[in-house]
C-alpha cells in the first residue's frame, strides 16, 4: 500500500519553498503581522516534527519486533522457569515454615503477573496449588473491585456482563465510557447554550465570525485563482514546461482542497506572484482572514501529529517527556531494553544460584512479605496505569 502523503508535507516533493513571512523587526510589525509570522513559524516547525514522527514509526516498529518482543519473551520464559524451580523446592523438605511462606508469596506474585500478561493453564494450576483462593475467583474479585473503582473514581457504570477478560481490556472499557460520558455532557451543554435566546452581543459576535470565515475562504480562492491562471499547462507548447506546470498545478489543487493557505502562498512566492513587500502591504482585514485560515491549519496539523503519536503516548505512560519527540521515545526504548536486559541477567543468575537450596534459603533471608494493606497488588497497579493511559489518549 502506498504511504499516504500528509497535507502538510512539502508540496514540491522535498525541495524547500521560499519562506513566507512579513519582513521587519517585531517593534515595526502590527499585531496581526506578528500573529501571521508566529503561525507560519508554528506550521513550519510542526511540519518538520510530523515528518520526523512518520520517519520514526517504521524504525520503532522494527526495533519493537526484533529487539523488545524477543527480550520480553525470554524474560517471561525465565520467570516461568523460576516458578518451576520454586515449586520444586517447595516439594522437598529442606525449607522451613518461614522459608515456605516467603517462597509461596514470591511465587504467587510472579504467577499473578504472568497470568495477567497472558493466560496459561499450567501456571493457573500452580497458582491454585499455592493460593487459598483460586485464580478464577481472585480474578472475579479483581473485576468487582475494578467496577467499583470505575463508579467511585470515574463516575462510570459498567454492565456486569461487559465481556472484559483482562485488566487492560477492562481499563480500556472504563476509559472509553468515561470519555463518552464527558463527550455527552459537552454536547448537552452545547445544546442548552444553543437553546437559549442569543443576546444582541452574542449575535453580533456570531455574525463577525461568519464574515471572517467567508473572508478566509475568499482569500484562499483568490490565491488559488491566481495560481491557476499562471500554471494552466494547456497554454504551454514546450513539453518540459508543460510537465512542470502540470506538477505545480497538482500541488495547487491539493493545497486548495486542504485549505492549505501556507502552501498556496509558498507557491505564489516561488512563482514570484507575490514577494515580501506584498506581504508587508496586505490590508489588516485581509491579514486577519489569512490568520484565521492559518489557525485552522495549525489545529489540523496538531491533530495529525496526535494521531501519529497516540500509540507512543499509550505505551510510555505518565509523565510524558518534554518535549515529546521521536528522540525522546527512542531514548525511552533504549532505557526499557537496558532494564529488561539487566532483569534477564539477574534472573538467569538467580536461576543458576537457586538450584542450590542453600543459596535459595540464604537469599530468602532478605525477602520480606509485603502487607497487602500497604501496597496495591499487580492487578490494581496495572488497572490504574491502563486507565490513566486510556484517559490521556487523543480521540
Amino acid at each position: 500500500m502506498m504511504k499516504q502523503t500528509s497535507l502538510f508535507d512539502d508540496l514540491d516533493g522535498g525541495t524547500a519553498l521560499r519562506s513566507v513571512g512579513v519582513p521587519g523587526s517585531r517593534g515595526m510589525l502590527s499585531k496581526a503581522q506578528k500573529l501571521f509570522n508566529k503561525l507560519i513559524a508554528r506550521i513550519e516547525s510542526q511540519r518538520q516534527l510530523l515528518r520526523q514522527w512518520r520517519d520514526y514509526v517504521p524504525v520503532y516498529q522494527q526495533r519493537f519486533a526484533s529487539e523488545l518482543i524477543p527480550l520480553q519473551q525470554r524474560l517471561r520464559e525465565r520467570r516461568i522457569e523460576m516458578v518451576a524451580l520454586l515449586d520444586k523446592a517447595m516439594s522437598g523438605k529442606s525449607l522451613g515454615k518461614t522459608h515456605r511462606a516467603k517462597v509461596c508469596d514470591l511465587m504467587l506474585g510472579q504467577l499473578t503477573e504472568l497470568l495477567n500478561e497472558a493466560p496459561d493453564v499450567e501456571l493457573e494450576r500452580l497458582y491454585d496449588k499455592y493460593s487459598d483462593v483460586s485464580f478464577g475467583d481472585a480474578r472475579q474479585d479483581d473485576m468487582a473491585f475494578a467496577h467499583e473503582m470505575a463508579s467511585r473514581l470515574f463516575g462510570v457504570e459498567l454492565d456486569a456482563d461487559d465481556g472484559a477478560c483482562s485488566p487492560e481490556d477492562l481499563a480500556r472499557r472504563i476509559a472509553d465510557k468515561a470519555q463518552a460520558a464527558a463527550a455527552e455532557q459537552a454536547q448537552q451543554a452545547t445544546a442548552r447554550k444553543n437553546g437559549r435566546k442569543q443576546s444582541a452581543k452574542a449575535a453580533a459576535r456570531e455574525a463577525m465570525r461568519e464574515q471572517a470565515a467567508e473572508g478566509a475562504s475568499r482569500a484562499i480562492r483568490e490565491a488559488f485563482r491566481k495560481l491557476v491562471s499562471a500554471l494552466h499547462p494547456d497554454r504551454e507548447a514546450d513539453p518540459a514546461e508543460r510537465a512542470r506546470k502540470t506538477e505545480l498545478m497538482q500541488q495547487a489543487n491539493q493545497a486548495y482542497a486542504a485549505r492549505d493557505l501556507l502552501a498556496l502562498l509558498e507557491l505564489q512566492l516561488s512563482l514570484e506572484q507575490i514577494d515580501p513587500a506584498t506581504l508587508s502591504n496586505i490590508a489588516e482585514d485581509r491579514l486577519a482572514h489569512y490568520n484565521l485560515v492559518l489557525e485552522e491549519q495549525v489545529q489540523r496539523l496538531d491533530e495529525e501529529i496526535a494521531d501519529v503519536t497516540s500509540p507512543f503516548v499509550m505505551s510510555m505512560g505518565a509523565p510524558l517527556p518534554r518535549p515529546f519527540t521521536p528522540q525522546a521515545v527512542q531514548r525511552a526504548l533504549d532505557d526499557d531494553l537496558r532494564v529488561l536486559q539487566l532483569m534477564l541477567q539477574d534472573l538467569e543468575a538467580d536461576l543458576a544460584s537457586f538450584a542450590d537450596i542453600k543459596a535459595l534459603k540464604s537469599a530468602l533471608r532478605h525477602y520480606r512479605i509485603e502487607d497487602p494493606e500497604d501496597e496495591l497488588d499487580p492487578f490494581e497497579r496495572m488497572l490504574i496505569a491502563e486507565l490513566q493511559a486510556g484517559l490521556r489518549k487523543p480521540r
